[in-house]
């Protein structure tokens, strides 16, 4: 059975741009997983009169309705008020829940004030999900589900929910099939026709999603299309295989520490414009530490000089953005493998030679020495990270030419 869902997301602090919505995002995930599309996704102000318009809206167009926000202590905190009115449902709370929110408060060393019990208020009729992370559980009633729009206490009881929800409807997400590919180095645009023609096929959903660690790829049908699915998968690999990172969970930087483990490689790398990023993803790797042995930043000239052996005339002729330096910083590491990024981050710092955005990557295995040249579009934080996933990538892609 196919289901559709709309959510609800409450907070003015999401309209004035003071908090950027993750929350959706994670819910849009774990519902796929489930075969329930996200129809709608509303965001309104702490306003009673607006949440209730779009608890209509809502409940008009879609099976399911998901509520995250508003179930706090304060007076802003809205929504269980616009629920209780919407279901004609009186709030109370039960004596267990009480107890155990007086505990956390307790064990948190807060003070519990009058107005705290609305923490644990619900619609009469609700079921409670309890909160292992934070104060006030979710719940649900009739086809309204309602979460706290703390990401970190919202993580911890939507998967609960799901449980719930599809025990009850009788969904069985064993017969949900859903293929990642995991694509880099490749415009979206250039992607899509690419791959399009391979989408043609009833039955099956494909999107493209935007991540940080990739294009994604997503292909999602019914257990009994997986083999379709996997013949639609290899054409895709025949057509842009070389871009393929991975698949599903895989991330570049895990399977890049996979080779180098395999090989019994050890990796060093210099950093400038990415400042330890590209380090920080390595390390993030469970056993790295046998493997990498050194990640250092040389954010100045002086620094290159001396931690890299980089040659000031290099430096001179060249500036430190620069094919030469990306060869002489990644030369300097004392390791099996090694990679090197200098670039323009920006905002400033560009000019019309050398833009915001120019990175000159370099890579090695061994005595062999690559540099690659990329003009990254976005932010600051956006060209450094694309920075330290392509200079993974290049590595990945070097390491395979030995095979």
């Amino acid at each position: 059975m196919k289901m559709n869902c709309t959510v609800i997301l409450v907070g003015t602090e999401l309209l004035n741009g003071a908090t950027l919505d993750t929350n959706s995002i994670y819910m849009a995930e774990e519902l796929n997983k489930y075969g329930i599309t996200m129809n709608y996704k509303l965001t309104v102000g702490d306003n009673l009169e607006k949440i209730l318009e779009a608890l209509k809206f809502a409940d008009m167009t879609s099976d399911l309705v998901i509520v995250s926000g508003g179930l706090g202590a304060t007076d802003d905190d809205l929504t269980k008020r616009a629920i209780s009115s919407y279901l004609n449902k009186e709030l109370i709370v039960e004596e267990t829940e009480l107890e155990e929110l007086k505990r956390k408060v307790r064990e948190g060393g807060y003070i519990f004030w009058d107005k705290s019990v609305k923490e644990v208020e619900k619609p009469v009729g609700a079921i409670s999900i309890s909160n292992d992370v934070g104060m006030a559980p979710a719940f649900y009633i009739d086809k309204f589900a309602v979460f706290p729009g703390v990401p970190r206490e919202l993580y911890n009881m939507f998967p609960k929910f799901l449980k719930i929800y599809s025990a009850e409807k009788n969904i069985n997400v064993d017969e949900i099939y859903i293929k990642d590919l995991i694509v880099l180095g490749i415009p979206e645009s250039e992607l899509e026709e690419r791959v399009k023609e391979y989408f043609v096929y009833p039955n099956i959903e494909y999107e493209f999603l935007v991540k940080d660690y990739g294009i994604l790829i997503r292909l999602q049908s019914s257990l009994s299309n997986k083999n379709t699915v996997e013949k639609i998968t290899e054409k895709i690999y025949n057509s842009i295989g070389d871009y393929i990172i991975g698949e599903d969970s895989d991330r570049v930087e895990t399977k890049l520490i996979s080779k180098l483990k395999e090989k019994g490689y050890t990796l060093s790398v210099a950093e400038s414009c990415s400042g330890g990023l590209l380090s920080a993803k390595i390390v993030g790797i469970f056993g790295v530490s046998k493997i990498f042995k050194e990640g250092v930043v040389t954010y100045s000239n002086e620094a290159k000089m001396k931690r890299l052996k980089v040659n000031e005339e290099t430096l001179n002729s060249f500036g430190a953005v620069s094919e030469e330096i990306a060869i002489e910083m990644v030369r300097g590491l004392e390791t099996d493998t090694g990679i090197s990024i200098t670039g323009i981050a920006g905002p400033d710092g560009g000019s019309i030679e050398k833009p915001v955005g120019l990175v000159y990557v370099g890579i090695r295995v061994k005595d062999k020495i690559k540099v690659i040249k990329f003009k990254f579009n976005g932010e600051r934080n956006r060209i450094r990270e694309k920075a330290a996933l392509h200079s993974m990538f290049e590595l990945s892609k070097l390491l395979e030419e030995e095979e």
